[in-house]
């Protein structure tokens, strides 16, 4: 039925097939994605293909290092999930999203070569993101894995580099309960005689992923121990880093000194895949492409005026334990007081981010994201201990019920507990202030 509503004459848009495909959830296994990009004629295999896995941060570090290979001269492609407020916002070149229309061509031809089971959310959008790289001839593609790495639909190409971020539990009911299992399901991600690149990580984590690169002949290269970080002081934004191959200058784009490590080996990956084509990076280049670094909801500033007064906004997805330190971190080295909009999904254990981040809070309002697995407020309340705190289920609701609460002076609101709140909120708030843009909009990284 679905095949047929797409092959017909009424022509969905994007939305519409997505919104369709939705209703078959999620699926690991490599054997569906490459019987349709089989189907499809095998786009992804001439499109050079760098893969960056990990639980936190491989977001920020796809983007800076497509960023990066933009400003070196490459044409770069850039793949990652979820997205903020809208589907276009997944897939870009040179940092400019796919527009609706050119999606929706994209997503039509992926649903016609389909069998008769129909493809998932996530492998319609994958195999439209190679289909869209291939057909603009990139000289890079950058995805962004989506769940695990081994039977990730990302997995299907053969990447020409790895990259793994932070290793932590997440997802344990589709990678296991322990540090060393969701490490080997990341580890999927490397391949033989091709170079892996990572960072400091926990001991088991460590011990897995060399473990996997000898069984599997990759290369494996700790970035930390290549790499020296300098800053000018401690609260300032211009850093050097020193690598085995130059010294580069730069103002941090991002936020957060945990958004440091994810700088750094986005700046190796580009040296390396520089070097796969026979040529440096450039230092100027490197400067140019890293500063340009958009990542929009992850430590995202935003000055509104209400009823004539300033305020701020501080957006982030800290929607794990690790990232909920992160941010916990970060509001503990700024000092500022805030009020807190809380909203999370059930299976992000909201019970170890919550009160980390409400201790410190003035005020707080708990709701929930517009999403089928979000924990209803109520049932976030007794995780709060003796913290007070109001709950609207409605997140616009709940954002005009902060941003209308008197303090004198006025106090940083922070948005936080899962990327679909800040989403709607992010959009919620532009209906009400003007900003921020839609992220679709950005252009996230360097354009020349």
């Amino acid at each position: 039925m679905l095949r047929r509503h797409v092959t017909g004459q009424t022509r969905p848009s994007a939305q519409e097939i997505l919104d369709r495909l939705e209703v078959w959830g999620q699926k690991l296994g490599l054997d569906a994605i490459r019987d349709l990009l089989g189907a499809l004629g095998d786009p992804q295999r001439g499109v050079p293909t760098i893969l960056v896995a990990g639980t936190n941060g491989k977001g920020s570090t796809s983007a800076a290092l497509a960023s990066l290979l933009t400003a070196a001269g490459f044409r770069c492609g850039l793949f990652t999930s979820p997205h903020l407020e809208h589907v276009e916002e997944r897939l870009r070149i040179d940092g400019a999203a796919i527009t609706e229309a050119e999606l929706g061509s994209r997503l039509r031809r992926v649903l016609a070569a389909s069998g008769s089971a129909p493809p998932t959310y996530f492998e319609s959008l994958t195999a439209a993101a190679w289909l869209h790289f291939a057909a603009h001839r990139v000289d890079a593609a950058v995805f962004e894995v989506g769940l695990g790495g081994r039977l990730d639909a990302t997995n299907v190409s053969e990447p020409v580099l790895s990259v793994i971020t932070q290793v932590a539990r997440d997802h344990a009911r589709q990678l296991g309960w322990t540090l060393t299992s969701i490490a080997g399901e990341k580890a999927g991600v490397m391949r033989p005689g091709r170079q892996c690149l990572t960072w400091r990580s926990p001991p088991e984590v460590e011990r897995e992923l060399h473990r996997c690169a000898a069984v599997c002949g990759a290369r494996l290269v700790n970035a930390a121990a290549e790499v020296t970080l300098d800053r000018q002081a401690a609260a300032s934004s211009k850093l050097s880093l020193t690598t085995p191959n130059a010294r580069y200058a730069f103002r941090a784009p991002l936020a957060g000194s945990h958004q440091l490590a994810n700088l750094a080996l986005a700046l190796r990956a580009a040296e390396e895949f520089c070097a796969l084509d026979e040529r440096e990076l450039d230092p100027e280049a490197a400067r140019q492409g890293l500063e340009a670094v958009r990542w929009p909801g992850r430590l995202e500033w935003v000055e509104i005026e209400v009823e004539a007064a300033s305020r701020r906004v501080l957006f982030d997805a800290a929607h794990n334990p690790a990232g909920a330190a992160a941010l916990r971190s970060y509001l503990d080295e700024t000092g500022v007081e805030f009020d807190l909009l809380y909203g999370a999904l059930t299976d992000k254990q909201p019970e170890r981010c919550l009160f980390r981040l409400a201790e410190r809070a003035n005020r707080i309002v708990l709701t929930a994201p517009d999403h089928r697995r979000a924990a209803s407020p109520e049932t976030l309340l007794p995780l709060l201990g003796n913290c007070r705190a109001v709950v609207d289920p409605d997140a616009a609701s709940a954002l005009d019920r902060c941003l209308g609460a008197p303090a004198n002076p006025p106090r940083t609101l922070v948005v936080t507990g899962s990327l679909y709140l800040v989403g709607e909120v992010r959009t919620a708030l532009r209906a009400r202030c003007g900003v921020p843009a839609a992220a679709r909009d950005l252009v996230t990284g360097y354009r020349g």
